[in-house]
């Protein structure tokens, strides 16, 4: 009995010691500053979030106000001149060079909101919209791409995502690629997706993970793995984010729970088996093998090195 005791204790203790999420706040409490939609890392190892209340960055353990406050700050990137781009719901993008005061691109600006920003090769600059399609900046001009003129699902982009030779495009429609001459357009009449609304996409190290919402799917060379609703081990139906870390972990970001998995184990967090902040995980972000994320509450922070399944 005395034994059976011992062996209980430390498995609660060794389940508790893995659950452990250090927890983070922009302010003490219920705030719309803790509504963490978008997370980045500058190349000083600065962290910036985007949030229902305005765009914030850590500086000396205090976060100072990046620009006006109480907008909805929908998306977030720091491109690779450190250019700090934003979308602002009903207010277009905007844009911060190394600490210069923010301006408003009217070109990006085509739309009541921007739901996604990422970089091709050396300067070409992608902007997903609300509903007036794909920007695409070369340095030089705006493109703007219509689901009337390529094959894109509709003119809601939801996400995106970049490998070394494709720009990837989520809509409510369908997935699309497009690798500077040609585009294509995935589907569920055309590809084992499990559903066609592309919440969140990821380049992964060996091919392109996509968060619908009815589950997750992996293209890999053009071979398919599907982990539809209900038959894995993934915590929620509805993928908001997904990232994969140095080792091949697979993060999961769902509407209840984060999971993680090699293909092999998974492994949940939710609040209910740890301290993570909340079930709804809104966004992921790898940095300094360091996961991230971002939920209405805050930000929960797991050191990778002391993960284990």
């Amino acid at each position: 009995m005395k034994k059976l005791f011992i062996i209980s204790c430390l498995l609660f203790i060794c389940a508790y010691i893995q659950a452990q999420w250090t927890n983070i706040q922009i302010e003490p409490g219920m705030s719309p500053k803790n509504d963490i939609i978008s997370i980045c890392f500058d190349k000083q190892g600065t962290m910036w979030v985007a949030t229902s209340y305005g765009v914030y960055k850590e500086e000396n353990g205090q976060w100072k106000p990046q620009g006006v406050e109480d907008i909805y700050a929908q998306t977030l990137y720091i491109g690779r001149d450190e250019t700090v781009w934003a979308g602002v719901w009903g207010g277009g993008v905007f844009r911060n060079k190394q600490g210069e005061t923010w301006e408003n691109v009217k070109e990006a600006s085509v739309s009541i909101s921007t739901n996604a920003i990422v970089e091709t090769g050396k300067d070409h600059l992608w902007i997903g919209t609300w509903d007036k399609g794909l920007l695409m900046y070369d340095g030089k001009k705006w493109i703007n791409y219509k689901a009337v003129e390529v094959p894109i699902g509709d003119n809601s982009i939801l996400s995106l995502a970049a490998d070394d030779n494709k720009i990837w495009i989520g809509t409510y429609h369908g997935l699309s690629s497009f690798d500077g001459k040609n585009w294509k357009l995935y589907n569920r009449d055309n590809s084992p997706l499990p559903d066609n609304d592309i919440y969140s996409l990821h380049a992964g190290k060996n091919g392109l993970w996509i968060g619908t919402c009815n589950g997750l799917a992996f293209l890999q060379k053009g071979n398919w793995t599907a982990y539809p609703k209900g038959k894995n081990g993934i915590s929620g139906d509805v993928i908001l984010s997904v990232k994969e870390d140095i080792k091949g972990n697979v993060w999961v970001g769902t509407n209840k729970g984060l999971t993680v998995f090699n293909d092999t184990k998974w492994k949940t967090y939710t609040m209910e088996n740890s301290n993570l902040l909340e079930n709804r995980i809104q966004t992921i972000t790898i940095h300094d093998n360091k996961i991230y994320i971002g939920t209405s509450l805050g930000i929960s922070m797991l050191n990778l090195s002391e993960f284990a399944y």
